[in-house]
């Protein structure tokens, strides 16, 4: 007797399972983000933003050229930013971080600028344009920045956007020529 009950048990005990809905692991769906081209059109959208503000507010400047060189110099100092280097304008030690490289690209004179823009948002999707009237109107409300922005004495530009986890990073770094001397007015009568 003993089996039988053990059996009807063990019959029951299957048929109730076999009955129960199977619990699989959930499927996951991951969108597959490509970080570059959202850093791209961050950069795009924030100069074509520059530049609007430039033909608005300072229309005797000169239009922005980009410049690959400042682009790319621009882009390490964000990516840079986002795995540890201090948000600020100087590097480790005290001196203005894009000095070296943008005068090795355009020599020892001239001008030159930069603006630098940092956000964590870790609940908000990264949209490119939003991010980008973000950092140009934060840019606009500050007063250095927005010399830069609107300052006559610049004349190319680049600008770098990186992306790590909850961060982001922008730079635009400004390079204008050296100022030349009105020799005009310098000459005797």
């Amino acid at each position: 007797m003993r089996r039988s009950r053990f059996a009807a048990f063990a019959f029951a005990v299957t048929a109730a399972l076999s009955a129960a809905p199977v619990l699989a692991p959930r499927a996951q769906t991951y969108r597959v983000v490509d970080l570059e081209a959202l850093e791209r059109a961050a950069e795009v959208s924030i100069a074509d933003r520059i530049d609007t503000e430039r033909a608005r507010l300072a229309p005797g400047a000169p239009r922005l050229t980009g410049d690959a060189a400042l682009k790319a110099i621009a882009h390490q100092r964000s990516y840079d930013m986002t795995h540890g280097a201090a948000f600020a304008h100087e590097d480790s030690e005290g001196r203005f971080a894009i000095a070296d490289k943008v005068r090795a690209r355009f020599g020892p004179y001239g001008t030159m600028g930069e603006n630098i823009m940092m956000e964590r948002d870790p609940a908000r999707a990264f949209d490119a344009e939003a991010f980008a009237r973000r950092a140009v109107q934060g840019w606009m409300n500050s007063e250095g920045h927005r010399e830069n922005i609107l300052s006559t004495a610049y004349d190319h530009s680049g600008v770098g956007v990186a992306i790590r986890g909850d961060y982001v990073y922008a730079t635009q770094v400004f390079w204008g020529p050296p100022r030349r001397a009105n020799t005009k007015a310098n000459r005797h009568p």
